[in-house]
C-alpha cells in the first residue's frame, strides 16, 4: 500500500509530466504550422510560452518548482522519453531551417537558450507578479527578440 505522501509525489510527477507534454506538442504543432515561416514559428513559439504560463499558473508554478524532482525520482524514464521526443522534432525542425538556408546551422541548446531563456525570464516575473501587465504584452517584442537572436549566431557544429 503507497502511503500518502508518496501518493501525492506520484500525483504531483504526472501532472508535471502531463502538463509538459501537452505543452511539448503545443510546440510541436506551433513549428509544424509555420513549416514555411520560421519566424512565425519562432514567434509563435515565444507567444505559446508566454500564453501558456498565463493560462495556467497554477501548472506552471507546479512545473518549475518540481521539474527537477521528477527527474530525479521515479518518473525518471517518462520525462526523459517525452523530452527526447520533443527535442528530436526540436532540432529536425531547426536542422530543416538550416538545409533551407533560412538559419544558420547552430546547436540545439544554443537555439533553444535564445528563444527561451529571456522568455522564461519573463514567464518567471509574471508568476511571482512581479509585471504590471498580462504576459501577452511581451509576447511581440520577446519574439522579435529571439528571431534576431537565432539569426544572429554563428554556425556551429551540432551538439
Amino acid at each position: 500500500m503507497s502511503s500518502p505522501s508518496g501518493d501525492q509525489e506520484r500525483d504531483r510527477a504526472e501532472t508535471v509530466i502531463d502538463a509538459l507534454e501537452a505543452y511539448q506538442r503545443l510546440s510541436i504543432e506551433v513549428i509544424e504550422n509555420h513549416a514555411a515561416d520560421p519566424e512565425s514559428a519562432v514567434k509563435g513559439l515565444v507567444a505559446l510560452h508566454l500564453d501558456w504560463t498565463e493560462s495556467n499558473r497554477e501548472t506552471a508554478r507546479l512545473v518549475a518548482r518540481h521539474r527537477n524532482d521528477v527527474m530525479a525520482g521515479p518518473h525518471r524514464d517518462r520525462l526523459v522519453a517525452s523530452n527526447r521526443e520533443y527535442f528530436a522534432s526540436m532540432k529536425t525542425w531547426i536542422d530543416t531551417q538550416a538545409e533551407n538556408g533560412i538559419l544558420p546551422a547552430v546547436s540545439f541548446s544554443l537555439m533553444h537558450a535564445v528563444i527561451f531563456a529571456p522568455t522564461q525570464e519573463i514567464a518567471k516575473l509574471g508568476l511571482a507578479d512581479r509585471l504590471k501587465k498580462p504576459l501577452s504584452a511581451y509576447s511581440q517584442a520577446l519574439g522579435e527578440a529571439a528571431w534576431a537572436a537565432l539569426r544572429a549566431l554563428p554556425e556551429r557544429s551540432r551538439d
